[in-house]
């Protein structure tokens, strides 16, 4: 995923069962990448996760194991090759703007207690400052920590969300990283340190909002990792929304059971929203 990738700092071992939607993006069966399902032909990650790749599969359905299985062998787990990589028109590499992609699966995925996909969020949802809210991954516990042979199990932490604007004050303090926060990002800012870091770009930020959890955000870019004095920057989904499914019905191969279930999802009453 190059230097900007990230995965969780400070977090502790998730409930067995507890995200269904989260899948592992792998190459030759090494974890890449995090991503969400939000159809059952269809993972939603981070444009530089899949940029320049042309070989992933994902992997999905076995985030609690015992340590000792290897990446796509838990008896519980799911492995699908992608067969399409979609990234937002507008992606820029060089500032991760638009870090935004679709990955299509080579066949549906069989919806069960552990593989579920995630709701998506209206394009004029705007998560509220100071929500609380998850991101999770695998991985390394620690930066300084050595690769992992075998699965560990999926992390969690709890985070707080912050719009653009507050990111962007967060940031005039902070001389060592020159990067403004635009339209269509969020950010979290940690006081204990707990966050993201390598190996995790592209999972999901998800909160729960009236019985239902939506994925607000899509893990992006940060700087340092488990650093108090940095944010982590997600992708807003609800910004990007329309171009999701604008891509997906484009697809010549469009899943017409998965996609009926994002639009579902799309319609499902939020009443904890702020209008633009």
């Amino acid at each position: 995923c190059g230097q900007r990738s990230m995965r969780i700092i400070g977090e502790r071992p998730a409930p067995e069962r507890k995200w269904p939607w989260q899948v592992s993006l792998q190459v030759q069966k090494q974890h890449v990448c995090g991503g969400s399902l939000i159809a059952s032909r269809w993972v939603m990650t981070a444009a530089h996760c899949v940029f320049g790749q042309r070989t992933m599969v994902v992997w999905g359905g076995g985030a609690v194991c015992d340590g000792n299985v290897v990446w796509g062998e838990s008896r519980s787990a799911v492995v699908v090759p992608v067969i399409d990589f979609i990234i937002h028109q507008d992606y820029n590499s060089s500032t991760l703007q638009n870090d935004i992609a679709l990955a299509q699966l080579a066949f549906p995925v069989n919806y069960s207690a552990r593989i579920q996909p995630v709701c998506l969020p209206d394009k004029t949802f705007m998560v509220k400052t100071d929500t609380p809210c998850w991101v999770t991954g695998w991985f390394r516990l620690r930066e300084t920590d050595p690769a992992h042979r075998g699965l560990p199990v999926l992390q969690e932490v709890k985070i707080s969300i912050l719009r653009h604007e507050k990111c962007n004050e967060i940031l005039k303090k902070n001389t060592l990283w020159d990067q403004h926060i635009g339209e269509g990002s969020i950010c979290s800012y940690n006081e204990q340190g707990k966050r993201s870091c390598q190996g995790d770009s592209g999972g999901p930020v998800v909160c729960e909002l009236s019985d239902i959890w939506i994925q607000v955000g899509i893990m992006s870019m940060g700087l340092g990792c488990g650093k108090k004095e940095y944010l982590e920057v997600y992708m807003e989904v609800s910004y990007y929304v329309d171009w999701v499914i604008a891509r997906m019905s484009q697809a010549s191969c469009l899943d017409s059971i998965g996609f009926l279930v994002l639009i579902l999802c799309l319609m499902l009453p939020l009443t904890i929203l702020v209008t633009p």
